[in-house]
Order: structure tokens, then C-alpha cells, then sequence
């Protein structure tokens, strides 16, 4: 049981679920205000937006195949 746990914790995709669901719950009970949510927000879109132009301009032309 422990393996398989270790298995899956190794996926980002978990990794951001779990994340995702702290938050959540933290913003849901209080302890993180809603301004605070919409700079974290805004703050996680920003990054994302920098990212996906980095991919972009590093290598446009990945998906094409000759």
C-alpha cells in the first residue's frame, strides 16, 4: 500500500490535486482571505503565461514534423 502511495505522490498531476485541494479548503475555512486567493490566482496565471511564452519562443517549431 505504501508503494503504490509512493508510486502516485510521485506524479505532478497529484501533486498539484493535493495542492490545489489545501488551498481550497484553507481559502473555504477562512484562513486565507479572498484577496489574498486572487493574488495567488493572478500571481499562478502570470507564471503559467510566462512559461507557456518561454515554450514558445525556445523551440516554435516542436510540433511540426518533416
Amino acid at each position: 500500500m505504501m508503494k503504490k502511495f509512493l508510486t502516485r505522490i510521485k506524479n505532478p498531476k497529484v501533486v498539484t490535486a493535493i495542492i490545489s485541494a489545501i488551498l481550497l479548503i484553507l481559502v473555504n475555512f477562512g484562513v486565507i482571505d479572498l484577496e489574498l486567493s486572487n493574488k495567488i490566482d493572478v500571481l499562478v496565471n502570470t507564471v503559467l503565461s510566462a512559461l507557456i511564452g518561454v515554450g514558445v519562443f525556445g523551440n516554435p517549431e516542436s510540433h511540426v514534423k518533416k
